[in-house]
């Protein structure tokens, strides 16, 4: 299992589970992944451009599934 604690710029949340764990699975090091970024609510707290769950997951659900796709298990958090 592959796990991502991200509250950089969005498109290191992006890259992390379209890219990073995709190459891990294709070495055979994880089979899934777990990310955990911030809620819309603690990322206006933080400095700007922080990327959130919120915006993370719409973007995922409407980017659609690829092949090379494994689960990843996309965790918001707050304060």
């Amino acid at each position: 299992m592959g796990v991502e604690v991200q509250f950089g710029k969005y498109a290191f949340m992006v890259y992390n589970v379209c890219a990073k764990m995709t190459i891990f699975h294709n070495h055979g090091v994880i089979d899934v992944g777990v990310e955990i970024v911030p809620l819309k609510e603690l990322a206006s707290e933080m400095s700007t451009g922080v990327s959130y769950f919120e915006q993370f997951v719409w973007d995922l659900e409407h980017r659609g599934v690829a092949d090379i796709d494994i689960p990843v298990l996309v965790l918001g958090i707050t304060v």
